[in-house]
């Protein structure tokens, strides 16, 4: 009894009927039949196409990711060369560049780990071309998959584990490339520094005349004008406030400078100071102290280097009612401090000051005991000074206004002038013509335009007003025409006080309008891109370790004539192992632990003609 042939034996469109007759007439026809069966395979089994490029089963893929991260590289570099030391202003874009970089670093570490990847993969099918362990696989595959596994390879090849000095390359560039985005990180940095700003306006005020406006002038004779008067003052008193340069930028620069300016020059000169002591002839007040305070000579005169004399005499008669006296230890409290000015009188080595000035302080006590009662009381501190016109060098400077400064130009080296063509007649009368200057002993002048001048009038008001104004005592009777200076004079160093004093009558001849404006140049602070190239080095090595494991990886499969699976899991879910000892199956096995041991221990052989593929115990 004949059977149906299957369903799926049927032919599309035809019925049981139709095929039972071609059945039949096949057979009352061999050559019908032939043809039937030729035509049936002839559909059955279609003309095959050539197979086309097996790119699983190339490097492509790999070569393209590792094309893609020198790509990435080159880009990188290109990028960075673009923006060096570029200001950080001019970068309109919303992202940061360090994004940028950190895109492109991105992307060429992913490229990179594509082909370590991939490379590691296949490097554990090249190791069973030869008998190895069997859990090497495990490790291989494990470090194939990323730093985990990679690390575990470096650990287990530091303690003697053997799975090839490429697949220690493969392991250490996945552990390298976790250090990729902070090295990028310090690839740019954004510092300040500075730069010219040439749109912004920068002049220092200097002056080598001074002839004193109608506005400026004053109606009395030698009198001073007012600014050069409250110059004076406001040098004395503390409160000058220092010429500054106009600087309309960050930082400004300016060039050496001369001007025309008044300078001072103090001395201490108490040891120098000549001293001769006699016995007062009124002795009534030693009458109640000891005899031998009779012979005590407290009557002094004074000589200074400079050839001042002063004296003291009779130190009773100056402290009547003040000394701590007993019979045997007299104290005197003299209380005398004095500033004594004089006209033109050579001190210091200053030929022709506009005054020179001696202070005298014999403020401290002068104690007398048995054992010195023949000695000469101690000598007062005596100070010297000139006031004179000079010539004042300015050394090329940097000025900050943001940092306050308040003295920004300094003065390194300062010349005596004299002046030159100053009539007699002159000193008491108006004169129209201006006084000029010239250094001393024919000097030359410090700058290289030795014309110095100023007006008669202001010329001669300078030392009037002087002497009147440092004309000051404690004791004596004569004080002060202009205003009383002892409270101010006493109370500071006398030094300084000239010097201020000094400073800021040149600031006023410094900023008059005869002036000129010394250019300067002008810097702001910007903040720029600054690359640091060291740091990109790890990407170029990450990089270039990829490439030299890609060429490494296909020299050895091409030479061991391994299949290219790389991280392909299917050829093991086709493969078996073929084990010689009953103990190594792996139903024997029932822990994890236990399996790991076992395949530590295993050898074993990868068969490639063999289907399926065999894992074959060595």
């Amino acid at each position: 009894m004949a059977t149906n042939p299957p369903y799926s034996a049927l032919h599309d469109g035809q019925s049981e009927s139709d095929l039972e007759l071609e059945r039949v007439e096949t057979q009352a026809s061999p050559r019908r039949s032939m043809s039937v069966h030729t035509r049936h395979s002839t559909e059955t089994h279609p003309e095959t196409k050539p197979p086309g490029f097996d790119w699983g089963g190339s490097w492509a893929w790999e070569v393209g990711s590792v094309a893609l991260a020198v790509v990435g590289l080159v880009l990188l570099v290109a990028f960075l060369v673009t923006i060096k030391n570029t200001p950080y202003a001019t970068w309109q874009y919303t992202v940061s560049p360090n994004t940028v970089v950190s895109i492109i670093v991105t992307i060429t570490k992913a490229a990179v780990l594509v082909s370590v990847s991939s490379c590691l993969g296949q490097l554990k099918w090249n190791l069973f071309q030869t008998p190895a362990p069997l859990y090497h696989m495990q490790v291989i595959d494990q470090a194939s998959r990323g730093p985990w596994g990679s690390m575990e390879v470096l650990l287990r090849g530091i303690f003697g584990s053997k799975t090839g000095s490429l697949t220690y390359v493969g392991a250490f560039l996945t552990v390298l490339v976790l250090a990729v985005d902070p090295f990028a990180q310090q690839i740019l940095t954004f510092p300040s520094r500075t730069v010219a700003a040439p749109n912004a306006t920068a002049f220092a005020q200097t002056s080598q005349q001074w002839h004193v406006g109608d506005s400026e002038g004053s109606e009395i004779f030698l009198e001073l004008p007012s600014t050069l008067l409250a110059a004076l003052m406001s040098g004395l008193l503390g409160t000058h406030t220092p010429l500054e340069p106009q600087c309309k930028a960050s930082s400004c620069e300016f060039p050496e400078f001369f001007a025309l300016g008044m300078c001072s020059k103090c001395q201490d000169t108490t040891s120098q100071l000549q001293q001769k002591c006699q016995v007062p002839e009124d002795g009534d007040f030693w009458d109640y102290v000891h005899p031998a305070f009779k012979e005590t000579p407290t009557n002094c005169s004074y000589q200074s280097p400079s050839n001042f004399s002063f004296d003291f005499e009779g130190f009773p008669s100056f402290t009547s009612g003040f000394g701590d006296v007993t019979y045997d230890n007299v104290t005197f409290y003299t209380s005398s401090w004095s500033i004594r000015p004089r006209e033109n009188e050579t001190i210091l080595g200053i030929q022709t000051p506009i005054v020179s000035l001696t202070e005298i302080d014999y403020t401290n006590p002068v104690i007398y005991t048995l054992d010195n009662a023949t000695a000469p009381p101690t000598k007062p501190l005596v100070t010297e000074c000139a006031v004179y016109f000079c010539e004042r060098r300015y050394s090329a400077s940097v000025y900050l206004p943001a940092t306050n400064t308040s003295a920004p130009m300094h003065v390194v080296d300062t010349q005596e002038l004299i002046a030159t063509d100053v009539p007699e007649e002159s000193r008491t009368s108006y004169s129209p013509y201006p006084v000029h200057f010239a250094p001393p002993n024919g000097l030359a002048t410090l700058s290289k335009d030795p014309s110095y001048s100023i007006d008669h009038q202001t010329f001669n008001s300078f030392e009037s007003t002087m002497m009147k104004m440092f004309n000051t005592s404690t004791d004596f009777s004569t004080t002060s025409d202009v205003v009383d200076m002892t409270i101010f004079l006493r109370k500071g160093n006398l030094s300084e006080l000239l010097d201020s004093m000094s400073t800021s009558v040149t600031d006023v001849l410094r900023a008059n309008r005869l002036g000129k404006q010394i250019p300067g140049k002008t810097f702001r602070v910007e903040t720029f891109i600054h690359v640091q190239w060291p740091w990109i080095i790890l990407p170029v090595i990450v990089t270039v370790g990829s490439i030299a494991l890609l060429l490494g990886t296909a020299i050895e499969s091409k030479s061991c004539k391994a299949v290219l699976w790389k991280c392909m899991a299917l050829p093991l879910l086709s493969s078996r192992l073929h084990t010689t000892t009953p103990e190594n199956e792996i139903g024997s096995v029932h822990s994890v632990d236990g399996m790991t041991e076992k395949w530590k221990k295993m050898r074993a052989v990868m068969v490639q003609d063999e289907a399926p593929h065999t894992f074959r115990e060595k």
